[in-house]
């Protein structure tokens, strides 16, 4: 994946213009809202919170610094003030229970459509020889500290009931060329079915043949190699720890580089027998290794697994300097917990926690769309340009376009000039340590829930 953009002229226009109008059609209330409605077959009334209202007011909700239900409302009185309306109320009440009413299936519709218009603004330089790669890792997140919540995702076991919040574990999947989220899984943090290759293979569906799989050593199983075969993805990981490597043995194809033969283990618990004779009685994997000589670099040596056997085609420097891009997966996650504040989801109900999620993802993937308007437009790879800066550009791009949508166009090119002026430094290899500055406040962690506590006079 090179830093150069060698796309035609062309090309990139054509692919400008498409994405560019994907920014538009979410900062406003969208018809493609209504047109997922009508294919899903969701029926509403065309009232002040429509799902096309309630929607934009939700993914704005999640770029906004505030992230108040409140805020949200003043800005959807804002907008129709713009546009001639009656003001509604100020009261939330109406629209946190419009956001109940509609159905988990229109946001999940509305998140593969914004990675597939970021997915389609892509060009080959963008690529790893020519095939589409994405990553996958893992967080966890916490949420409102409510009953429905503690019974769907129940707190770490050794807090004390009513002095913990609910946590969830997530694997995302994000597109390494675009950065886009394409798809997640949840589930609860501890208990059975619920670590992070669980969740993945809920997903492996989902994938597209020929696409590259990059993970780090937690993935590296034999279930999940096997498995991605079975779909036709190769994957590229680090190895497990717990398998014993030997360049000594397998077929050589270079210095610390061979391929050898995993058999398949005893049936899990997990899975069913049918599934277990699904699963070929060994695979072949490419084990290579190579040294980091980074100073400041906690690894000094990394040992792969990958089903890109083939040598000649796959070469080992080359799969070195994809690895090397799987950090990406982690500063995707940091812009979603940090920069959007999804590390403490505040809907009270797991069903209103997924549509929250989704929002999030929906939310990310409209910046990441900006990002990409602007590496097309002035011809730069689109991981340069800073995620919060796009993100506070589109926000206030968002501001003024509701108050006046005629100056659009000129708005827009704006902000993509204000984008382009907002890259992450030039940095390589900086030794960042992962130790904080700035000391906690040395308050006592709660033992007891805040209902039995008694104030003194």
């Amino acid at each position: 994946m090179s830093d150069q953009f060698n796309a035609s002229p062309q090309e990139a226009q054509s692919k400008f213009r498409n994405v560019s109008i994907f920014v538009s059609e979410l900062l406003l209330p969208s018809g493609v809202v209504a047109a997922i409605c009508q294919e899903i077959g969701f029926s509403f009334r065309q009232r002040v919170y429509s799902p096309m209202v309630v929607v934009w007011m939700f993914v704005m909700q999640t770029l906004s610094a505030d992230h108040s239900c409140q805020q949200v409302v003043t800005r959807l009185n804002a907008w129709r003030m713009a546009q001639g309306l009656p003001r509604s109320s100020g009261d939330t009440t109406s629209y946190c229970q419009a956001r109940s009413r509609l159905p988990i299936a229109l946001f999940e519709r509305l998140l593969a459509w914004t990675a597939r218009k970021c997915d389609e603004a892509g060009v080959g330089d963008w690529r790893f020889q020519g095939r589409e790669v994405v990553i996958v890792d893992g967080t966890t997140v916490t949420m409102a500290d409510t009953r429905a919540n503690q019974a769907a995702c129940p707190q770490i076991a050794n807090q004390q009931p009513g002095c913990g919040f609910p946590l969830a574990r997530i694997v995302h999947v994000f597109s390494l060329a675009t950065g886009a989220a394409t798809m997640f899984a949840m589930g609860r943090y501890a208990g059975k079915e619920t670590g992070e290759t669980s969740l993945l293979r809920t997903l492996l569906s989902q994938f597209h043949s020929g696409e590259i799989v990059l993970a780090d050593r937690y993935y590296a199983s034999f279930w999940l190699l096997a498995l991605s075969e079975l779909r036709g993805i190769d994957v590229v990981a680090r190895a497990h720890h717990l398998r014993k490597i030997d360049f000594r043995r397998g077929l050589r194809q270079g210095d610390c580089d061979q391929v050898v033969g995993y058999r398949k283990p005893q049936r899990p618990t997990w899975m069913t027998q049918r599934e277990y004779e699904s699963h070929p009685s060994s695979i072949l994997v490419r084990h290579l290794r190579y040294q980091v000589t980074q100073p400041g670099f906690r690894t000094r040596q990394i040992t792969l697994a990958t089903t890109l056997l083939q040598a000649d085609i796959y070469r080992a420097e080359d799969l070195a300097d994809l690895y090397r891009r799987r950090w990406q997966a982690e500063l995707h996650i940091r812009s979603l917990k940090t920069q959007m504040q999804m590390d403490h989801l505040r809907c009270k109900s797991p069903a209103m926690v997924h549509k929250e999620l989704h929002c999030h993802m929906i939310g990310y993937n409209l910046v990441r769309a900006a990002m990409l308007a602007t590496a097309l437009k002035f011809r730069l790879p689109p991981w340069r340009p800073s995620f919060t800066g796009a993100m506070q550009a589109i926000e206030e791009f968002a501001a003024a376009l509701r108050w006046n949508p005629k100056q659009g166009e000129a708005q827009w090119t704006n902000v993509l000039q204000t984008i382009r002026q907002l890259e992450v430094g030039a940095r390589p290899d900086r030794n960042e340590p992962r130790e904080l500055k700035r000391r906690a406040k040395e308050y006592k962690l709660m033992q007891t829930p805040r209902n039995r506590y008694t104030t003194t006079a």
